[in-house]
């Protein structure tokens, strides 16, 4: 019998596992998301993903099901904002990537790329992380990228949750993109957020009445964004609301 020598066979071991089409386990070079929340960011896998949208964006991931959701934080926040709700849904079984848009946190530059299309960036990397399914949701700015991303996305989003949407935010206009939402949705803000509760009224309206949709305001709450979902200070009934529709809607297996 002819001996591979051993050189030769670590060669072609090598090779087998580059075909196998295993994920790399090395985490990206570059800044880590979470600066700000270090001790919390250090359960996530730190990702980075975007240059098919001319982006630079950086992220964690929580959790590893196939259902995936992007939490998309508020204006002048980071993925701290998003951290504590994205932790809860991985227990939940779900994939939760929360991000950085460009500008903010550990993502550089500013908001050239439209932040919907960020946020089609970031579902885009679900997908090739393993989610066979996606949930857009949103906080304030985030929520008015995440209503607008929702017609781009192809196949669209299983659902969408929009928590204290502007009308528009910059590039992006949440109430014409509204009108042509492709997935259930769930539109919120706190009762007492007189300007964002009407808002979310008038997008809940837009959208087709053919579209399964949900308004359901954070009772007697000023609760901004996604400080209404967050574990520790969000509005339980909606919290609850939230996960009922979740789970009707879009499943965590």
């Amino acid at each position: 019998m002819k001996l591979i020598p051993y050189v030769a066979l670590v060669s072609v071991l090598a090779l087998a596992a580059c075909d196998s089409g295993a994920k790399p386990s090395a985490e990206p070079s570059g800044p880590r998301a979470g600066g700000n929340c270090e001790e919390a960011a250090a359960g996530g896998r730190a990702v980075h993903f975007g240059s098919e949208e001319n982006a630079d964006l950086y992220g964690l991931v929580f959790g590893d099901g196939p259902t995936g959701i992007v939490i998309s934080h508020m204006n002048g926040g980071d993925v701290c904002q998003g951290m504590p709700y994205a932790k809860e849904l991985a227990g939940r079984g779900y994939r939760a990537l929360v991000f950085d848009f460009a500008g903010f946190g550990a993502s550089p530059g500013v908001a050239a790329v439209p932040q919907a299309r960020q946020v089609v960036a970031a579902a885009t990397f679900l997908r090739k992380d393993g989610a066979a399914n996606i949930v857009l949701i949103g906080g304030s700015m985030g929520a008015t990228a995440s209503v607008a991303a929702a017609p781009q996305l192809t196949p669209p989003p299983k659902a969408v949750v929009s928590l204290s949407a502007p009308l528009s935010f910059g590039a992006d206009n949440a109430l014409g993109a509204a009108g042509k939402m492709p997935s259930p949705v769930f539109y919120s803000a706190g009762e007492y957020e007189s300007t964002f509760a009407e808002s979310a009224k008038q997008l809940y309206d837009a959208t087709p009445a053919g579209v399964a949709r949900t308004l359901q305001l954070g009772e007697a709450s000023s609760n901004h964004g996604l400080w209404l979902t967050d574990p520790t200070v969000g509005v339980q009934p909606l919290r609850a609301k939230i996960a009922e529709f979740l789970t009707v809607n879009a499943p965590a297996a």
